[in-house]
C-alpha cells in the first residue's frame, strides 16, 4: 500500500524580489514532518529545494529523509514523490506570482 499525504502547509517564511524561503509541514505515512527550503521561478520552470528535515519532532538526514520522499538529486535535496513534489512547486508558484 502507498504512503499517503494526511496533511500539508505551506509558509512563506521570507519573499524576496524573485525568490522565497518556505517552511512545509506535512504528514506522510507514519511521519510527521517539517521542512524548510528556498524556492524560485524561471520562464518555463519552478525550482526548490529543502533545507532542513525534522521527521517526527527529530531532525533527520538526508538519508534518513527518504523515507518520506526526500531525495538528494545533483547536490539537492527534493520531494522524490510527485504529489508531494507538484504541491510544493504549486505554492512556489503561485506565492511568486505577480499580483
Amino acid at each position: 500500500m502507498p504512503e499517503t499525504i494526511g496533511y500539508f502547509d505551506f509558509i512563506v517564511i521570507k519573499h524576496h524580489q524573485d525568490y522565497l524561503n518556505f517552511a512545509i509541514t506535512f504528514s506522510f505515512g507514519k511521519h510527521f514532518c517539517e521542512v524548510t527550503g528556498m524556492g524560485w521561478q524561471t520562464e518555463k520552470k519552478v525550482h526548490y529545494y529543502i533545507s532542513n528535515i525534522i521527521m517526527n519532532k527529530q531532525h533527520a538526514t538526508f538519508e534518513e529523509a527518504k523515507e518520506v520522499g526526500i531525495a538528494m538529486v545533483q547536490d539537492s535535496a527534493v520531494f522524490e514523490y510527485l504529489q508531494l513534489d507538484h504541491l510544493a512547486k504549486s505554492y512556489i508558484k503561485a506565492k511568486l506570482a505577480k499580483p
